[in-house]
Order: structure tokens, then C-alpha cells, then sequence
């Protein structure tokens, strides 16, 4: 039976409280904020896996949002062939996690964020970068930078939602709290999970979600928009 919402809309915004950055900063101290903010347009709230997305701001075992693309480079005003790339170039290599937990709960290199329905507050997530994190994968570097320079920062159209896709409906401190998160997909209306892989035994659903286990909603049915506008101006300064 299909939710009264049958899909989930979340729009994400971004905003700086440090529009000016200091070129001569201690490289290690935070010089920019990046606040990303996720917002419901519908009442019922969502849960969903944030890593590797513009919601994802690290205190996690693995790489943040800023590491691994949810910003696109920082182009310059005056010159777009002058970009600032905040992401790695590549794809870290992790190893293999054989032993990885069967609830994604227990996995510490992911985060689980809850966007409160419509009206009742939102999802604040802020990225803290310093000048050695601003420049550490640019081609671009500190010192050929001028005072005076602006540079626009975006949100990257691919990471505005995590890749791991996984996502349900409710809050963590509400009907979630103290369920387990399995790493599947629900059944669709002919009992397929579309995520198991192959060769992988099909789960007992309906024991598992009496033992306390939450199914994802399909991926494709959250969708995740940038708000109007999201475009910031950053300028540095001596």
C-alpha cells in the first residue's frame, strides 16, 4: 500500500556567516561557515543517511561532504578560469568492510540525519573550513590569491543527497528511535528488493520488522532540490 505521501520533497539551501575571509588567518583556525539547511514541504518528517552529501559535515570515520564534491568549485568573480577545488580529486579508497554491521546505525563512518516535517524547524548542517582545507586540493593556492577577490561557492547538483540513498519516514527521537536500520530497500509490490545483490539471500521482511528493523523507502523517491538562489559570494581580504 503506498504512503498518503508517496514520495518525499526536502529543498536544501545554503548560506555563509563569514562572507569575508582573512588571507592571513592562522591556516588551521576556521576562516569560512557553510550552513546548509534542509527544509520539508510536507508535515511528516524524514530520516535519511547524510554521508558523503551537502548535510554531511564529518564527526564520522571517514572523509566529509566538502572531501569528497558537495561543493562545486569556488569560481572567481572577475576570472571563471580561477577556481578554487575544495574536493579531492578521486575516490578515497576505504578497503573492504567485511565485518560491517548489518544495522547501518552501528556503521561509524555513517550519519543519520532527521528533517522535521513542514512548520515544525528545519535540518541545520554546518561545514567549518580553514584555509588549509580551502586550498589543500586546489590547483589554485593560497598565495596567488588577492585581497579584494570574490568567488561564488555552490552546492553541487550530484551531492544535494547521499549515495547510499537510504532514506524513511518519521524522526530518530520519534517512531525511529531504537529501531535498527536495515540496508535494504522494502519490497516493491512484486517482492523484489531492488538493492539485493547477487547472490544475496532474500531477507525475512516481515520477521525482521517485527524484531525491530526499518527497510528504506526507494532512493528515487526522495527528492532533494536546491532552494532558489543558493549561490553565496565570498570576498578575502588582508
Amino acid at each position: 500500500m503506498a504512503s498518503v505521501e508517496a514520495q518525499a520533497h526536502i529543498t536544501v539551501s545554503l548560506a555563509t556567516s563569514t562572507p569575508r575571509i582573512s588571507l592571513s588567518a592562522d591556516p588551521r583556525d576556521p576562516v569560512l561557515f557553510l550552513t546548509v539547511r534542509a527544509r520539508r514541504t510536507a508535515a511528516r518528517p524524514i530520516t535519511l543517511c547524510t554521508a558523503d552529501s551537502v548535510l554531511d559535515n564529518g564527526h564520522h570515520a571517514r572523509h566529509d561532504g566538502v572531501f569528497l564534491g558537495a561543493f562545486l568549485p569556488l569560481i572567481s568573480t572577475s576570472d571563471p578560469k580561477r577556481k578554487i577545488q575544495l574536493h579531492f580529486s578521486g575516490w578515497p579508497n576505504y578497503g573492504s568492510q567485511p565485518n560491517a554491521s548489518n544495522n547501518l546505525l552501528e556503521r561509524e563512518y555513517l550519519r543519520f540525519e532527521t528533517v522535521p516535517g513542514k512548520g515544525e524547524g528545519e535540518l541545520s548542517v554546518t561545514h567549518e573550513i580553514s584555509l588549509k582545507k580551502l586550498f589543500s586540493n586546489s590547483n589554485l593556492k593560497l598565495e596567488n590569491v588577492k585581497a579584494g577577490e570574490k568567488f561564488t561557492v555552490r552546492m553541487s547538483p550530484k551531492k544535494l543527497k547521499s549515495s547510499w540513498g537510504w532514506w524513511s519516514w518519521g524522526s530518530l527521537e520519534g517512531e525511529l528511535k531504537g529501531k535498527k536500520f536495515a540496508k535494504w530497500d522494502h519490497p516493491d509490490s512484486h517482492g523484489d528488493i531492488e538493492n539485493l545483490m547477487p547472490g544475496e539471500k532474500m531477507p525475512d521482511v516481515e520477521g525482521m520488522k517485527r524484531e525491530g528493523w526499518v527497510f528504506s523507502e526507494p532512493s528515487d523517491d526522495l527528492k532533494v532540490e536546491a532552494a532558489e538562489a543558493e549561490e553565496v559570494v565570498l570576498e578575502f581580504s588582508d
